[in-house]
Formats: structure tokens, C-alpha cells, sequence
């Protein structure tokens, strides 16, 4: 097989899994690349959109447009963003809104120009919105519902519809879907304004609950995930496609580790118990920690065009 992450060519280590989110079960053949030890699927479904139905969760109503922000709102956002940081209270109030981390780490401000590529109902962009960015736009092809406001916009398209000029593009959760994760990163980089950022946020191939629990772990997804690079992967595809990684961090969460184990008892994802607020925090501090480490089993990688300054 050829890696999709890598680009190098060689055996793959197969393995076999099943759809799990919506309990169908049905089988899905996965391989390991040797060099860089991402994950991808071995044949891509050639009714692959069967497994995006209405109710999947991208796919809900958008959220309501909510009024303009008040001054005192926009003045406390842009504290986050653009101001000096640092800080417990700082500290605390960007990781309770990560969205205000991510700008800030790309350099950007409420007047940015941002793209949400596979923005699914927009709900992320409406809470920028809310809190005073003033240039949103996102694209998804299977979107349920297209908007042009005042300075925000969600349209039903492909990536190759849309121009360019962005300050930053984010993409969460969405590379992994994606046929030709190479070519699609290539033609996000010609959008980027010269010093842009390009926000990765994707499972992590090779993490701890990866390893732990194989086949079974909740954020491969078969067989909607064709690919989910290892952070050595990510590294390669960033360079293959003229990227370079800026920076890394790991979110994970305690999903991974709670569907993963109902899985592992044959759980679907649409038939889980009620959640059990002490194994719900056990859970979340395995997370925590696993990111601290290094190991958490999403990632998140800013992305600036290889030639762009240091």
C-alpha cells in the first residue's frame, strides 16, 4: 500500500474493524504504515455517503444567529486574543474557550479573515460571531442550511469554489475524511494570506488509547476516518504538501476512553449507557494526562507554508 500520510510505499500490518457510531458493525479493513505507523483504510466504499446520514452529528440545524455583541463583549474577546496574556485567570478562561487559544497561537484578531472548511451547520463560527470576529466564512458540500450576513457566511461547496486571503483556515475533525488529504492541503495553502496559519485538529494514530485498545478504539471510526496519521504522519504530509508543523498540542478528551472500553463490550456508540459522572471523571483525568504527555489521542497542529518566516 501506499501511505496517504508518508507517501511511502510498502507492507502494511492489516487489521479488521467494524462501524460502531451508529451500531451497524459492518467490516472495514484497516493497515498500519512500517515507516511512519498511520492508520488508513485499505478500500475506500464506494458508497461511502451512506455512512453520513441526516443524523449525523455535523449534519444537525445550525444554531440560531444570536444578537450583536455588546462592547463589553468584544472588548473582553479581544483581550484573549490580541492582548499580553499570561496569567491564571488568562490561563483558565482560554482553555474553557479554546477557540480564543487557537486565534491567538495563529497571530489572529476579531478582524481576521477565517475559514472553517468542513464547518458542518456553522455552530462553531456562530460562536466567533458572538463574541466580535467580524470575517467568518465556512464551507461544507453536505451543510443543511447556506447563510450570507454581514460577515459571516456558510456556504454548500467544495473547497475549489472558494477564493483565498484567509488569515486563518481551520480544519476540525475533518482531514481524516478526506480521499486526498495531500491535494486538499495543497489547495488550502494557496488561500492563505502570506503568514497565515492553517489549524489541523485530528485523531492521533499511535497515542495511548490507540494502542490500547486497537481495533476498538472509539476515534477510528470505520469507515468514515480513511485516514488518521500518527504525529510523525502529520509531520510528513505538512512537508509533502509545502507545509511545515509551527506547533502541536493534544486535546483528547474522555470519550476516547469511554467508548473505546464500550466498544470493547460491543456498545454501539447509539446504544450507550447513561453516562457515570465518577467513571466520566476518571476518564477525563486519563485524558489530561495523557496529553500532557504527549500522548493524547487528538491532536492539534498549526500549520504555516514552508517558506513562511520562523
Amino acid at each position: 500500500m501506499l501511505c496517504r500520510a508518508c507517501g511511502r510505499e510498502d507492507t502494511f500490518r492489516l487489521f479488521t474493524t467494524r462501524e460502531m457510531l451508529f451500531g451497524w458493525r459492518h467490516p472495514a479493513e484497516y493497515g498500519e504504515c512500517p515507516h511512519c505507523h498511520s492508520l488508513q483504510i485499505v478500500a475506500i466504499p464506494t458508497n461511502l455517503g451512506d455512512y453520513y446520514p441526516s443524523d449525523y452529528y455535523s449534519l444537525q440545524p445550525p444554531p440560531p444567529r444570536r444578537k450583536t455583541p455588546g462592547p463589553l463583549r468584544k472588548a473582553w474577546a479581544r483581550w484573549l486574543v490580541e492582548g499580553p496574556g499570561g496569567g491564571a485567570m488568562s490561563r483558565r478562561l482560554l482553555r474553557k474557550y479554546p477557540f480564543f487559544h487557537w486565534c491567538r497561537v495563529a497571530g489572529c484578531g476579531l478582524d481576521s479573515k477565517i475559514l472553517d472548511v468542513g464547518c458542518g451547520s456553522g455552530g462553531l463560527l456562530r460562536r466567533l460571531q458572538r463574541y466580535g470576529f467580524s470575517d467568518l466564512t465556512g464551507v461544507d458540500p453536505y451543510t443543511s442550511l447556506e447563510a450570507d450576513e454581514p460577515g459571516f457566511r456558510v456556504k454548500r461547496a467544495e473547497l475549489t469554489e472558494l477564493g483565498g486571503g484567509y488569515d486563518l483556515i481551520m480544519m476540525h475533525h475533518v482531514l481524516e475524511h478526506l480521499v486526498d488529504p495531500k491535494r486538499s492541503l495543497e489547495e488550502l495553502r494557496a488561500r492563505l494570506n502570506p503568514g497565515g496559519r492553517l489549524l489541523v485538529r485530528i485523531p492521533v494514530a499511535g497515542s495511548e488509547t490507540c494502542r490500547l485498545y486497537g481495533p476498538d478504539w472509539f476515534n477510528l471510526d470505520p469507515p468514515r476516518h480513511l485516514l488518521v496519521p500518527s504525529c510523525d504522519g502529520m509531520e510528513k504530509l505538512a512537508q509533502r504538501s509545502g507545509f511545515r508543523v509551527a506547533r502541536t498540542e493534544f486535546d483528547g478528551i474522555e470519550t476516547g476512553f469511554l467508548y473505546s472500553e464500550n466498544y470493547k463490550r460491543d456498545i454501539p456508540y447509539t446504544g450507550r449507557p447513561p453516562d457515570d459522572p465518577a467513571k466520566k471523571k476518571h476518564y477525563r483525568r486519563l485524558a489530561e494526562a495523557a496529553n500532557r504527555r504527549g500522548e493524547g489521542d487528538q491532536g492539534v497542529f498549526w500549520l504555516a507554508a514552508a517558506t513562511a518566516a520562523r
